[in-house]
């Protein structure tokens, strides 16, 4: 009989505790910085990964990163600001920890099982904010509880029937959105199982956040899923699926124009000419993009860019569109380039379609969970293919 590993256990506990504390964003307050308490825990997760494989690491993965992070900085030295520490941060978290994740099989399991219980827990903190307010109209202030130093802003849209829009662990809907659809591709690239019912209810917990951002590409990247899902089958089930899915959306029709998060979504993306609106603010971006991007077509404005000057709703115009106002379109493109060509070598083309509303999210550049999935991708398909080589 197997013994029970209790340090196993208490290794992962340890690696999902700090993942908590790295990745998930809470609100700055005066005497604590969101980013230092982030830095400490991808320090502590980087240390015990150098730990469990004996303070070694892949030639490859070091070279690799190192120049990523070279040509990152290089193509940014126009200014530098305090954010500059937290991006570095977040490369040499990945430049350490992925190629240990490929290398040693005990900590991919416990870095894949913590995880898993991240992805779990904010399910379940989710669905258990969701269906006790729905129970009894009390909300559970769950972020509160696990980060004591910052406020949850769960939005109540009193014009929309009092529409509740919440975000369990998370500060608020439209984060839980956003960082639950990175650690679906994470974890999607670890286990490349299509088939895991985690991905599924992972996608339907976005939807139910009422975040317009999580219900449209939510319910985009299901169709997606259940199209890779199908994409072993006869023509003949395809378009059994398609007939049931038009009829299914035919009749849905009538429900949604008198569902009150739809009502809320539609209303919230027409484009209106208010700075202080949501949908104005991102359009007044995009046209200010629109004619400077010249300006940053080799570099961008480094850390520090004036363009954030007098513009609201940065964050929310995109990471893609950031990252090439910090680092200049070129290098932005090779990078998301380079990813969709990686994704597609380790699955299939409609997960690689499925995660292009990854590239339209709302985390910052510099978030260490993001450059994660990157080069878990990206280092993944080149083993493949120097394996192929062999």
């Amino acid at each position: 009989m197997q013994r029970f590993n209790f340090i196993d256990l208490f290794q992962k506990i340890f690696l999902f505790i700090c993942l908590i504390y790295a990745f998930i964003p809470f609100e700055a307050v005066s005497f604590i910085s969101t980013n230092k308490i982030h830095r400490i825990f991808l320090i502590l997760i980087m240390l015990y990964a150098l730990y469990i494989n004996s303070f070694k690491i892949s030639k490859y993965g070091s070279i690799f990163f190192i120049i990523f992070l070279f040509f990152a900085l290089i193509n940014s030295f126009v200014s530098i600001g305090e954010n500059i520490i937290i991006f570095a941060m977040s490369i040499l978290f990945a430049a350490i920890v992925v190629p240990i994740i490929y290398q040693n099989n005990k900590f991919k399991n416990q870095f894949l099982v913590a995880i898993r219980w991240l992805i779990i827990f904010s399910i379940t903190m989710f669905f258990l904010q969701f269906i006790l307010y729905h129970i009894t109209g009390e909300i559970l202030l769950l972020h509160e509880l696990i980060f004591p130093f910052s406020k949850a802003r769960i939005a109540e849209e009193l014009s929309y029937g009092n529409l509740m829009r919440m975000g369990g662990i998370y500060i608020e809907p439209g984060t839980y959105s956003n960082y639950m659809f990175i650690y679906i591709f994470i974890y999607l690239t670890l286990t490349r199982n299509i088939k895991d019912i985690l991905l599924f209810i992972g996608a339907i917990s976005i939807i139910l956040t009422a975040s317009v951002w999580g219900m449209i590409f939510a319910s985009y990247f299901l169709v997606m899923l259940i199209l890779s899902n199908l994409s072993m089958i006869s023509v003949k089930n395809k378009l059994l699926f398609l007939s049931i899915l038009i009829f299914v959306g035919y009749e849905s029709v009538g429900y949604l124009e008198h569902n009150l998060a739809v009502q809320y979504a539609l209303n919230k993306t027409q484009a209106n000419d208010k700075a202080n609106g949501s949908t104005g603010a991102k359009k007044f971006v995009y046209l200010k993009y629109k004619k400077e991007y010249i300006n940053l077509l080799l570099l961008g404005q480094g850390f520090k860019p004036e363009f954030q000057k007098n513009t609201f709703s940065l964050q929310d115009s995109g990471v893609l569109l950031n990252m090439s106002i910090i680092f200049g379109i070129f290098f932005t493109g090779i990078f998301f380039i380079t990813f969709i060509l990686a994704l597609l070598k380790i699955t299939n083309y409609w997960i690689v379609l499925g995660s292009l509303p990854i590239f339209i999210s709302k985390i910052y550049y510099w978030e260490p969970a993001l450059y994660l999935l990157y080069f878990l991708v990206v280092y993944g398909a080149f083993l493949n293919y120097t394996k192929g080589k062999e």
